[in-house]
């Protein structure tokens, strides 16, 4: 097993792309393991990675980093839609959000892997159950 990034490079990995960033000796809820199937898909990703392709990953990570700096900065814009003359985007948050992700799929395409579906930050994985039309 290569170790082409630092534990801080795979933490920041990890959360770009929405997977859990803990031991699985803790992972455990009630005594019963808690739900980290998906886990394995990262961990395997970041220590199959090309030497040569790490350093796209990084800069894919600060790029996301950056985004995601910029999106908690501009909170304060969420409550105005005008100061003088001067018009507040009113989408900029998702406009963000979809650099955001742009940047989170590039680094997921370098890993040759997929962000996590159950991420809670897009609103997955958060009740379960199947997605089923329901007829009335």
């Amino acid at each position: 097993m290569r170790n082409i990034f630092s534990d801080v490079e795979k933490t920041r990995i990890r959360h770009h792309l929405g997977y859990l960033n803990v031991e699985a000796s803790q992972t455990f809820v009630l005594g019963v393991p808690a739900g980290v199937e998906t886990q394995f898909l990262i961990e395997g990703a970041m220590n199959r990675v090309l030497p040569e392709a790490a350093v796209l990953a990084r800069e894919m990570v600060a790029k996301c980093d950056a985004v995601e700096a910029q999106m908690s900065e501009n909170q304060e814009l969420l409550a105005v839609t005008q100061v003088d003359e001067i018009g507040v985007r009113q989408d900029e948050f998702e406009q963000l959000l979809k650099r955001y992700q742009y940047w989170r799929n590039a680094l997921a395409n370098v890993l040759g892997t997929y962000p996590n579906p159950f991420d809670k930050r897009f609103g997955a994985g958060a009740g379960g159950g199947v997605n089923v039309p329901v007829r009335h």
